[in-house]
């Protein structure tokens, strides 16, 4: 198989995993607001800036993924 196609696969279970992870860490921020947790304490703080960092590297490894497919396609349209 193609190394490429082997990241591809590599990047989509990542992208799954680290999905799991967004979602925890959504559904953490859900729950503390739920709970009345003040959103300038430490620890409403700290859940956002989890949440956050996890959104970015979703986000750019979402990016990755999506040119490493379109490049795939491309190649073999070609």
């Amino acid at each position: 198989m193609d190394f490429r196609k082997d990241l591809l696969l590599a990047s989509a279970a990542r992208l799954y995993s680290m999905g799991v992870d967004l979602e925890s860490a959504r559904e953490r921020l859900k729950i503390l607001v739920e709970q009345g947790v003040g959103y300038d304490s430490d620890e409403m703080k700290r859940a956002y800036k989890d949440f956050k960092e996890l959104e970015l590297q979703w986000k750019t490894l979402e990016q990755q993924h999506i040119e490493l497919r379109d490049d795939i396609l491309k190649d073999e349209q070609s």
